[in-house]
């Protein structure tokens, strides 16, 4: 079992005999959840989240200035962001880089998300944010405190590494473009109501008030909070009176993916027809990862079994978002394209080791300067004859 294993490994272990370790919180029902969700929460059981959501992709796609709405969708994958974030600055270089109306991030394609929605001015940040050698402390364990804690990592080193790159500038960029109409949305998983939450960041940005600011980045460190790894991030809501304190998780606990919510995916509403208003329609995703099964005789043991059938349901997943939204793009006529890590570029999802991120990020950066890689699953359909 290699080191990421074993990492993972002791966090099953550790979380395990910490299982009986519980905080006091406190308690409110659905309805009162419902009654302080602000209007940047977008909790897709509820009907009219769903209609929201899709009233205001419908603003983005009005913004395309190009004749054509493009969507970026960025996966989870932890240390494999570094696969993301190269292949979006390799894809600036080679000049034919989309300007995207829609972008999603889910876990560490939350954190890519913010600079890929301002364009190649965000490339340098981005670079900087996944190569730097910062990440290294990112997995810093709380020992034997971890039998105490809702967590085997200390939040600390995450929370740092998200407030040292998304500064001021990025924020007021980000509200920019969202004032343009397109939009910026983060994917989290709440522990009360177990499902994903959107969060619509452009619309949180354009606040500009310290207490939305501090949301913004809590709201990233929550997305890319994998459970166990790293503790719940406690979001105050607020709306009209109304408070509340919900505790999100990893956005990838749910899908790993974002381009819709899982209603929209399963059966589109009559509504999405006219989605991208008549203009064609292009979703692109990022996969940070192997989404597809890799063949290794498995280790007969507890732990390994975990691991290997942990690794196993997050392919699944990432699977299944791409299988559903392979077929809402052919029912929207929309097209589609997917890329993710090459098979030379091995899946190093808990190596936070600034060589190991390099490497993802030049095989990254490699793809999207050459233009290979992409996978076409559907091609966009246009009234023209």
């Amino acid at each position: 079992m290699g080191r990421p294993g074993r990492i993972l490994a002791g966090c099953i272990l550790l979380m395990l005999l910490a299982a009986c370790q519980t905080y006091p919180r406190v308690e409110f029902t659905a309805a009162q959840l419902s009654a302080a969700s602000p209007t940047v929460r977008y909790d897709f059981n509820l009907e009219d989240a769903q209609l929201r959501f899709v009233r205001e992709l419908a603003v983005a796609a009005g913004s395309a200035g190009d004749g054509t709405v493009d969507l970026l969708a960025l996966s989870g994958g932890g240390a494999n962001g570094a696969f993301g974030a190269g292949v979006l600055n390799g894809w600036s270089a080679r000049g034919d880089r989309p300007e995207f109306e829609i972008v999603t991030g889910v876990s560490t394609g939350a954190l890519i998300a913010p600079f890929a929605f301002i364009g190649e001015a965000g490339d340098a940040g981005l670079a900087r944010a996944f190569t730097d050698g910062e990440s290294e402390g990112l997995l810093r364990s709380r020992g034997l405190g971890a039998l105490f804690r809702p967590s085997v990592f200390r939040p600390e080193p995450l929370a740092q590494l998200v407030v040292s790159h998304v500064d001021e500038d990025l924020l007021r960029a980000v509200a920019e473009q969202h004032r343009q109409g397109r939009r910026l949305y983060v994917a989290t998983t709440s522990l009360d109501t177990q499902t994903q939450i959107v969060w619509d960041m452009g619309a949180l940005a354009q606040r500009g008030d310290k207490a939305s600011r501090i949301l913004f980045l809590d709201i990233l460190i929550a997305s890319a909070s994998i459970p166990v790894a790293f503790p719940p991030v406690a979001l105050p809501l607020s709306n009209d009176g109304n408070q509340a304190v919900e505790l999100h998780v990893d956005g990838g606990t749910v899908a790993n993916v974002l381009v819709a919510p899982e209603p929209f995916l399963l059966r589109p509403p009559d509504a999405a027809q006219d989605l991208t208003r008549g203009l064609p329609g292009r979703i692109w995703i990022v996969i940070n990862g192997h989404p597809e099964p890799i063949f290794e005789t498995a280790t007969l043991s507890g732990l390994s079994v975990a691991v290997r059938s942990f690794d196993i349901m997050r392919k699944a997943i990432t699977r299944s978002d791409v299988a559903r939204t392979a077929q809402l793009a052919r029912t929207l006529g929309m097209g589609l394209a997917v890329i993710s890590m090459p098979d030379e570029a091995p899946e190093a999802p808990l190596d936070f080791s600034q060589e190991s991120m390099l490497r993802s990020y030049e095989a990254g950066r490699r793809l999207g300067l050459d233009g290979s890689g992409w996978e076409i699953l559907a091609e966009p359909v246009t009234d023209e004859p």
